[in-house]
């Protein structure tokens, strides 16, 4: 299929990363550069899946800071992920970044399989949103560089079952979620109260639909269930996908963006108007 110059010259840079050894280079280009919409969305339909667990959806509840200071965790979580994608594991930014989520996970009610679905919920859920969005399929490398930057994230976390391939994390996403998904009265409040934080990014003529909405961006009926949310409608869906369509082809005629979407300290909505400094990032209590 026809594609920009620029973007054909990307990919054959991209062919000459080994994801055995550039595995943090090719992720980093994937996310920041290749599918940086595509990306951040899908991290936010990743951030979604613990609310459909009752139990995780109660650890999250009795801490208080998603309800109570919804958008700030919501940019937060995003900041945190894309310092150590930007950085690099070994930069003193994302070192300090890991230990905040250490900090954050350190819990005797947080049980390791449900670390585990999380990070495989980072690995799987972003790259099946790009294969459903992106302007191009993810190709193997790429999908084999996601699954050992995520191996390593939750090395560094001290994760004790980690995925070994792409394929694995993606089968055991799903064995995981075929067991535990359920509504809770917890997870039903915490979905109300992320949907009133993403009105306001929506464009103001889709924000009376928010739930319908995130509903077709999960396109997922018994995880919509699970958190209180309407079915996937049809009519919706296929009305995303069109849209979708239309803009991978733009996008593939166009030329691929000159900056990385994220910047270190850059300004993040109304949360950090003027940007932010670490210390800055995470509960305020």
């Amino acid at each position: 299929m026809k594609m920009h110059p620029g973007r054909q010259q990307r990919a054959v840079e991209l062919t000459r990363l080994d994801p055995d050894r550039d595995w943090q280079e090719l992720y980093r280009r994937t996310v920041l550069w290749e599918f940086p919409v595509e990306a951040r969305l899908g991290f936010q339909l990743a951030f979604y899946r613990p609310l459909a667990v009752p139990r995780m959806a109660h650890v999250l509840a009795s801490t208080g800071h998603l309800k109570a200071d919804t958008a700030r965790r919501a940019y937060d979580t995003g900041i945190v992920m894309h310092e150590i994608i930007y950085n690099g594991f070994d930069s003193p930014r994302a070192q300090k970044m890991v230990r905040l989520m250490v900090a954050l996970h350190n819990r005797p009610d947080v049980q390791q399989e449900d670390l585990t679905y999380v990070l495989n919920a980072l690995v799987v859920v972003p790259s099946r949103f790009i294969e459903r969005a992106g302007w191009r399929p993810l190709t193997d490398p790429e999908r084999a560089a996601t699954c050992l930057f995520y191996r390593e994230l939750g090395r560094r976390m001290g994760i004790e079952s980690l995925p070994k391939s792409y394929a694995q994390a993606a089968h055991d996403f799903d064995r995981y979620e075929a067991t535990q998904l359920a509504a809770s009265e917890d997870g039903a409040g915490l979905t109300a109260a992320s949907l009133v934080a993403l009105k306001d990014r929506l464009p103001a003529p889709l924000r009376g639909r928010v739930a319908a909405v995130t509903s077709a961006l999960l396109n997922d009926t018994r995880f919509c269930a699970a958190v209180s949310l309407p079915p996937p409608n049809r009519v919706a869906i296929s009305m995303m996908d069109l849209a979708f369509g239309i803009r991978k082809l733009r996008q593939r005629l166009s030329p691929p963006p000159g900056e990385p979407s994220f910047t270190p300290g850059q300004a993040a909505g109304g949360v950090y108007p003027h940007g932010y400094q670490l210390d800055e990032v995470g509960p305020r209590h």
